[in-house]
């Protein structure tokens, strides 16, 4: 994929402005007649909502991305430029019919882009409605190009948090293994894993409702501070003091009195590593709070880890990346 690809005969920004939904009725109808014209039209189409889809890897300064108006300029701006780090992710854009407004509307709403983000890597994205979306490592997420009339749907495998941009008349729906997970505006994390049968939702602001798909009639509102976690296949709600585990979205991994097995998988997500445990008994983090850098590095991390659990070594084959702790 080519990060100076432009449109024939069609203004590669205003095909990004279809694409975030900020087109006037006269520049669509413009753009569908350019889609019908050929094939080769309808070839070019599909790679600028490739880039326009493939966005950078999660920067530095991702989180001023979200927190300010700028995500949607950002995309404009930037995505030509990061094109080419698209390949540390997985995304794949399936076909959508391109005959009559309304029809191409509906089949571009029932066509998912989905989004794949390797262990070791960490991305943010903008959907079309204004949505910031910050994904953890290992994360795959499922949304449509032009998001349906009646709600704005999309599908999560891993954790990611999400900025919600409000709109009363479109719910925003976030599908996953165990739970509906149904807002108008609002910001909450959400992890999943149907491997691991984890399942959690926290809200930091606004009001979500939680609808389990293993009990459809057992329903959960949330308030900011309010936390939802599956277990025994239901779903049960606490409250939070703080919100520490959300730190990943700074890039850090938060150390706490968390299963030693536990931890050594957020390190493999994190890092991009395999660790392999070969000991009878599993050490101690005898620590009530603390934080790594990921950016530091896995070593670096279990340099900090030795010194705050029970003894254990480790060895690292760079050539497997494997790690076996001991």
């Amino acid at each position: 994929m080519a990060g100076t690809w432009k449109a024939k005969n069609m203004d590669q920004e205003l095909l990004f402005s279809y694409f975030r939904g900020e087109t006037t009725p006269q520049e669509e109808e413009r753009i569908l007649a350019w889609i019908e014209a050929s094939d080769a039209n309808r070839r070019e189409f599909r790679q600028a909502h490739v880039l326009f889809a493939g966005l950078a890897l999660y920067a530095s300064d991702a989180a001023s991305t979200c927190a300010t108006g700028s995500g949607r300029r950002w995309i404009g701006r930037r995505i030509l430029r990061y094109s080419v780090r698209v390949a540390a992710a997985v995304v794949l854009v399936l076909g959508a019919a391109y005959f009559g407004k309304a029809y191409y509307h509906r089949s571009l709403s029932e066509q998912p882009t989905r989004i794949s983000v390797p262990a070791g890597q960490r991305m943010q994205l903008t959907l079309a409605d204004g949505t910031c979306v910050q994904l953890n490592s290992g994360t795959t997420l499922e949304y449509p190009v032009v998001f349906a009339r009646e709600a704005r749907r999309v599908r999560l495998s891993g954790e990611a948090m999400f900025e919600v941009a409000p709109d009363s008349e479109h719910p925003f729906v976030v599908e996953t293994f165990a739970s509906d997970i149904r807002v108008l505006g609002t910001k909450f994390n959400v992890r999943a894993d149907e491997s691991q049968a984890c399942f959690s939702t926290t809200l930091v602001e606004g009001r979500v409702q939680v609808t389990s798909r293993l009990q459809p009639s057992e329903t959960l509102l949330l308030e900011p501070n309010d936390m939802v976690t599956l277990a025994d296949g239901r779903l049960y709600k606490k409250r939070v003091t703080d919100f520490s585990d959300l730190c990943w979205t700074e890039g850090l991994i938060h150390l706490k009195k968390m299963p030693f097995e536990e931890l050594m998988r957020v390190f493999e997500r994190a890092f991009g590593v395999r660790i392999r445990i070969e000991r009878t008994t599993m050490p101690h983090i005898d620590v009530v709070s603390g934080e790594i850098r990921i950016s530091d590095g896995v070593d670096y991390a279990l340099h900090v880890l030795r010194l705050v659990s029970s003894e254990f070594t480790y060895t690292r084959d760079e050539k497997t990346n494997e790690i076996v702790i001991r």
